[in-house]
């Protein structure tokens, strides 16, 4: 129904009506409710349609008028502008400006003859000098050429029509436009004629004239109307000569440089003006004589400024040695494009004697921006003498990542060393990495670094592993290796490849160490080298292996099972294994091992049974030492085996000759050493004539003697 609403409204209803308030409520209905095409509708019933004045004239609705067009139809705004009188021109000829409808302002200020505003419109947002120009010439007035030279003076080649419409102003106003224009821009001779003109007129009518005085001066050098200008300069003047003969330098009239400088006795610009001249070096000369910092930058940059390299070299290396000036030198060959010859005279100034380190570190920048493939030979020349973190940094902008390298490294930032190259990795270099890495005090970097090796360079991934072992956790190094390409390569991932770092880590003797490279070993097939590590290293889960094991395909496998159970006392598990593979030498030494007399027994018994009878020979033979002689005897009686049997029987027997034979042996020393000790005791008594034996029995000597063992006889004289 709103449209059915909408149409009563502006048909019927607002078109009759002579209340103000009522329409007023309409209008902010229609913009509350967000209708601006129907707004727009409405009022243009109201003020362009109707005949009622109180609508039709009121400047609100015309404002609205326009300024909904403005939002909603830009291209109605013109007609309404232009159809419309009471609204408020400069107000809205800006919103008009800010919508980009320049026309559209353009043309209101016109109709409300705002001439300079819609100059400005032309010039300032149409950018149509043309137009503008045209625009002038139609209405002719001072305000309007005013606005129109002044925007003339901004663009180089307008100068001159620039000057001519502020002449038509008659406008001396403007006149530090017309100086700047000849500063920024430097016209030429012709051009010079027309702003001469105009300031001798500004001159004329302003106090102030010391810019316009040195404007002239410069303007008369510029057009070579040398005498004009000596006449000028003769007569009282507010002129700056110094200013003047500066721009006359800089624009290359040097007669009129040169005449300005010797008319103030500055000798030290002389040198300048005989550059620009070409007579280097007399300028350098002149130069050396004056001996100042300003004499030495200006001949600098002037030969610079003419390619005279050279000479620009020895006045440069003046100038470098101060830390104030080696900015502005630098900035003045970099914004020229003279990087060769900077880097040159840089190169030359740092065996100066007064080479100081912002020397040593700009031109090491210098390297870095304008000739990279140098850049790492410097640094590793001068880094001793260079501002390293200023270095660092313009490598880092220049990407000379193995530059960025080398110089954390110098700086012992090896942390830092790590990540330039784990993020930059063209700039990785192996040896480098890894001295990195072993000064490296961070253990998260080290396993980012395993992490980083794992993704780019995992064939070197040995050798930081073994920079690193004794550093990392092996068992968390383990499960990182495992966890990678675990879904390619299997629950080992790339663990395989990395032999080399178990091997050496495995000398600590670690658990998880030892399993990883087991399982490894045992993955290749490597029995031998499997048997070894078992061997050597023996901290493991041994058990779970054997277990592993015992039901290979392999016969040696499952024998190396029976191993690992017999040495972890597990003698019934390896004598089950062995019996299964029929070895029987490997179940004999498990039983031997268990020196249970059940296992021995059961296992000599299953020989027997199964007919099996070397087996039983040589389970005796192995169980000899607890194997009782009588089950021996009573086994060989019950299975006719004596045969087999009488090996064990033999030794059995010559065991239990030698025994009584070194019994009796034992026996005659025993005998024999009593008798001499005897003999010896007697030979002492008998020797000492001071000795009296009386009531001395033998018996008590000998039994003292043989009580006690050897000693001295202790008698007593008689009286």
């Amino acid at each position: 129904h709103r449209k059915l609403v909408v149409d009563q409204i502006t048909s019927s209803a607002l078109p009759n009506t002579q209340a103000p308030e009522k329409v007023s409520a309409t209008v902010k209905a229609f913009m509350s409710a967000d209708l601006p095409e129907l707004l727009i509708e409405l009022l243009e019933k109201l003020v362009v349609h109707s005949s009622n004045a109180v609508f039709s004239k009121n400047k609100n609705l015309q404002n609205l008028l326009i300024l909904t067009s403005i939002k909603t139809n830009k291209e109605r705004a013109m007609e309404y502008i232009k159809r419309l009188e009471n609204y408020d021109g400069s107000d809205i000829a800006q919103i008009c400006i800010g919508a980009d409808m320049f026309e559209e302002a353009f043309t209101i200020y016109t109709r409300f003859n705002k001439n300079e505003d819609a100059v400005g419109v032309l010039l300032d947002q149409m950018e149509s000098f043309e137009r503008a120009e045209e625009f002038a010439l139609k209405l002719d007035e001072p305000a309007v050429w005013s606005r129109l030279g002044t925007a003339q003076l901004r663009r180089r080649d307008m100068i001159a029509k620039g000057v001519t419409s502020l002449i038509r102003a008659q406008d001396p106003g403007p006149y530090e436009n017309v100086v700047l224009a000849c500063r920024d821009f430097e016209p030429d001779a012709e051009t010079y004629d027309a702003i001469i003109k105009f300031l001798r007129f500004a001159r004329t009518k302003l106090k102030d004239v010391r810019v316009i005085d040195t404007e002239i001066i410069i303007g008369l050098a510029r057009c070579n109307r040398f005498t004009e200008m000596e006449e000028f300069i003769s007569l009282p003047n507010s002129a700056d000569l110094e200013e003047a003969g500066e721009r006359c330098l800089s624009m290359n009239v040097l007669p009129a440089a040169k005449l300005l400088f010797s008319a103030t006795n500055n000798y030290a610009r002389v040198a300048v003006v005989l550059v620009k001249m070409k007579d280097f070096t007399s300028a350098v000369e002149f130069a050396r004589k004056a001996d100042k910092v300003p004499t030495w930058r200006a001949v600098c940059f002037a030969c610079v400024d003419n390619n005279e390299f050279r000479l620009a070299q020895i006045c440069g290396l003046h100038l470098i040695v101060d830390a104030n000036e080696l900015q502005d030198v630098l900035d003045y060959y970099r914004d020229r494009g003279h990087f060769q010859q900077l880097i040159d005279m840089m190169d030359t100034g740092l065996s100066l004697e007064r080479a100081h380190q912002a020397m040593f570190t700009e031109t090491g920048i210098l390297y870095t921006k304008y000739r990279p493939e140098r850049a790492m030979e410097f640094c590793k020349m001068w880094w001793q003498r260079s501002g390293i973190p200023k270095l660092i940094r313009a490598c880092d902008v220049a990407a000379l990542y193995s530059e960025k390298v080398f110089l954390h490294m110098q700086y012992n930032e090896h942390d830092n060393a790590i990540a330039c190259m784990m993020e930059h990795p063209s700039s990785w270099e192996s040896t480098v990495f890894l001295e990195a890495i072993l000064k490296c005090g961070n253990v998260d970097v080290m396993y980012r670094a395993l992490s980083f090796y794992l993704n780019e360079h995992v064939d070197n991934i040995n050798d930081l592993l073994l920079t690193v072992a004794a550093k990392v956790d092996p068992g968390r190094t383990i499960s990182i290796l495992k966890s990678h390409c675990s879904r390619e390569y299997g629950e080992f991932g790339i663990l395989p490849i990395c032999k080399p770092y178990l091997h050496k880590v495995q000398q600590k003797n670690v658990p998880e160490v030892n399993e990883a490279l087991n399982n490894i070993l045992l993955l290749e097939n490597n029995l031998e080298a499997l048997k070894e590590s078992i061997k050597q290293y023996p901290s493991f889960d041994q058990l779970k292996l054997a277990r592993s094991l015992e039901h290979s395909e392999c016969v040696e496998y499952r024998r190396l099972a029976a191993s690992l159970f017999r040495e972890n006392k597990k003698y019934e598990q390896a004598v089950d294994i062995s019996k299964r593979d029929k070895l029987w030498q490997d179940a004999i030494l498990s039983a031997a091992a268990s020196k249970d007399p059940e296992l021995v027994d059961f296992l000599s018994r299953f020989f027997l049974d199964n007919d099996l009878r070397e087996g039983f020979t040589a389970m005796l033979l192995a169980c000899y030492e607890f194997f009782p002689p009588a089950l021996a005897l009573e086994y060989s009686w019950t299975y006719s085996v004596m045969d087999f049997s009488m090996p064990f029987f033999v030794q059995t027997m010559e065991e239990i000759g030698n025994r009584v034979m070194g019994l009796e042996e034992e026996s005659k020393t025993r005998a024999h050493a009593e008798e001499e000790f005897k003999k010896n005791v007697d030979e002492q008594i008998n020797d000492d004539p001071s000795v009296l034996l009386h009531g001395v029995q033998p018996t008590a000597i000998f039994g003292a003697a043989s009580a006690s063992g050897p000693q001295q006889l202790a008698l007593g004289w008689q009286k």
